[in-house]
């Protein structure tokens, strides 16, 4: 995806908002010299060429640096996964016992995506689940999805946020359950970049006993020319189905050209972009099979 006019002013708040998030107390001199640096980066910054997710990585680097930090999200990271790990079990009891268990985990692991962990006493996914209305998945192409994965062998996951990688693990117990002779990849970052999952989080939750694990890249989505032979060779198997989790994900692959593969966008509409793109509302949760255009 290319640099869009509602990114600009949205990359100088992700600077204040992490540095509210990481250090409450730091000096204004310093959240403005971040966004000072990145304001420099702009300025330079060729807007025909693919934006996402190069400046989410300019921008946390910016960010690490000032802080003197180079994973400075790790503790929060483990706090998610803790968090998150103890809805496990109510969670996919919930699921387990439901109607239509593959899509209630296929919700459980969308609506994962949309928790606010900075306020942790909110967080209750079973009441989310329970209470959830057909009408806030605005896109819903869940028919779609099952026709793929009976003519497929293969479904490559890519991964998003610690925490939200806990209810990725069920969905992925769910479709075990449902599609044995089906391999399951699970992608995460090759290196800390903001909150995104990487192997570490995937030990932590023994996803890695689970399903084959590899690494993409050190950015907030997919750089192609940057990620493993190992990830390509799965990311272009014309029979490996892909399911993109969250918005920095759907922006690396949004636009690019993939013939003959069935491509699924599993994410909450957050800003105005996915708002305008999608044409749903903020707040809308979106699974949605890649088309032309997309």
């Amino acid at each position: 995806m290319k640099l869009e006019p509602e990114c600009i002013g949205c990359l100088f708040n992700q600077v204040l908002k992490a540095f509210e998030l990481l250090n409450p107390n730091i000096s204004r001199e310093v959240v403005i010299t971040a966004q000072k640096k990145l304001m420099k980066f702009l300025l330079d910054f060729n807007i025909n060429e693919v934006a996402a997710p190069i400046l989410g990585k300019v921008t946390y680097n910016i960010i690490a640096e000032l802080l003197d930090n180079r994973d400075p999200y790790h503790d929060l990271k483990i706090e998610y996964n803790r968090l998150v790990l103890k809805y496990f079990d109510d969670t996919l009891n919930l699921i387990e016992k439901a109607e239509d268990p593959l899509f209630i985990a296929i919700l459980a692991s969308a609506l994962g995506n949309t928790i606010d962990f900075a306020g942790q006493h909110d967080i209750d996914i079973i009441y989310d689940l329970e209470n959830f209305k057909i009408e806030n998945l605005a896109i819903n192409d869940y028919e779609k999805f099952q026709k793929s994965l009976k003519n497929s062998k293969q479904l490559l996951i890519l991964g998003d946020n610690a925490g939200e990688i806990v209810f990725d693990k069920i969905l992925i117990i769910i479709l075990k359950k449902y599609y044995p002779d089906l391999e399951i990849i699970y992608s995460v970052r090759s290196a800390p970049i903001i909150n995104d999952a990487t192997i570490e989080d995937a030990k932590f939750i023994n996803l890695t006993k689970l399903i084959h694990v590899i690494e993409s890249n050190d950015a907030p989505g997919i750089i192609l020319s940057d990620v493993s032979e190992e990830f390509k060779e799965y990311f272009y198997n014309k029979n490996t189905i892909l399911l993109s989790k969250g918005q920095g994900n759907f922006e690396s692959l949004y636009g690019m050209e993939l013939p003959q593969k069935d491509v699924y966008y599993l994410l909450k509409a957050k800003c105005n972009l996915m708002e305008r793109i999608f044409e749903v509302k903020i707040g809308d949760l979106i699974f949605k099979k890649k088309e032309k255009g997309f």
